[in-house]
């Protein structure tokens, strides 16, 4: 298994020394298949990213590799999708022996996990210092 998640983009601007904007495409599994222009499932999204280089010869329209480390992505999973996770069925179990109508216990499990993303939302500045990008030159 690789130890990098690595995306082909293009550099759009040159944000601070030694940093970058690159625009990358992110395309869904089904986008790259042969049939993917007759599939109304078939979807990209154009993104771009802030990484980090040591390399001075990039300029503004160059075809760079844009990685981090795959521990990046595993952190990422947890915040977004882990740990809301186990809040909401954790305030489920707990609701639902002091609520018994479904909807009120649902909508309880569901306005919890505002805070949650309320206080990641607040942490996105430092948040932003753990996820780092990096691009390299592409061969």
């Amino acid at each position: 298994m690789s130890k990098y998640i690595e995306h082909e983009g293009t550099i759009v601007a040159h944000t601070a020394p030694h940093k970058y904007a690159v625009k990358i495409v992110q395309q869904s599994a089904c986008a790259t298949c042969k049939a993917a222009s007759l599939c109304t499932v078939a979807e990209s999204k154009e993104k771009i990213i802030d990484a980090e280089t040591d390399d001075t010869t990039l300029s503004i329209g160059d075809n760079v590799i844009v990685y981090a480390r795959t521990t990046m992505g595993y952190k990422a999973l947890v915040l977004a999708i882990i740990i809301p996770l186990f809040i909401a069925i954790g305030t489920l179990l707990i609701v639902s022996q002091f609520i018994t109508n479904e909807l009120t216990t649902g909508l309880l499990t569901l306005c919890v996990l505002i805070p949650y993303y309320i206080v990641l939302w607040l942490m996105r500045k430092r948040l932003e210092q753990q996820f780092i990008f990096y691009i390299k030159q592409k061969i």
